[in-house]
């Protein structure tokens, strides 16, 4: 598309924002603002590198669980209980709840 004025370029400053700056004006507003980044991206990676010291450091002091012996479980209380038994024979009594055939 034709440029009403090609010694004056427009910039965008973030969040919609444009600024219609001369060439000198627009090349010093983007030195400052890739020196910022990267001022940015290296304590970014100073971080992660003190994040992943930190995560070797625990791996290192904390011992691997055991794949020898299992984890120790606790047995549910539901499976403690003993199941009601059976009458011997299933028409003896009518009371009890074991009874196949309750009267």
């Amino acid at each position: 598309a034709p440029s009403p004025d090609p010694r004056r370029v427009f910039v965008a400053l973030g969040f919609g924002f444009f600024a219609e700056l001369t060439l000198p004006e627009a090349l010093r507003h983007l030195e400052r603002r890739s020196s910022l980044l990267q001022r940015l991206s290296d304590s970014l990676t100073r971080d992660g590198a003190k994040i992943r010291a930190h995560i070797r450091l625990v791996l290192e002091v904390t011992p691997p669980p055991s794949l020898a012996t299992p984890p120790l479980v606790a047995t549910p209380p539901h499976l403690l209980a003993t199941p009601p038994s059976l009458c011997p024979s299933p028409r003896a009594c009518g009371s009890c709840r074991g009874c196949r055939n309750p009267p």
